[in-house]
């Protein structure tokens, strides 16, 4: 895990998984010039992006969002950046 996101608007899992599904869209990820392919697992509380160079995991439990983010050698110099962006829109709309 490499970073935690406690809720400031969702009540839960369930409310947390709705919220960040409504902001974490094929179009918002487009908008870093990055194809990804995403898949939402609801039951589990996962939500999964991977694309050319990076696969990055949300898995949403009862009051936190725990986010994983795996990057090619050549990405990772931006993890920080990268993981920085991803807190501040969880902190913002979860």
């Amino acid at each position: 895990m490499d970073l935690s996101v406690s809720y400031s608007k969702a009540a839960g899992q369930e409310e947390a998984f709705g919220l960040a599904k409504e902001q974490i869209t094929p179009e918002y990820v487009e908008k870093f010039n990055v194809k990804a392919d995403i898949n939402y697992d609801e039951s589990a509380g996962k939500m999964e992006a991977t694309g050319k160079g990076f696969t990055l995991t949300l898995s949403f439990d009862d009051t936190k969002c725990d986010v994983n983010l795996k990057l090619s050698m050549l990405l990772r110099p931006l993890k920080k950046k990268i993981l920085e962006k991803i807190e501040r829109k969880l902190t913002k709309h979860v």
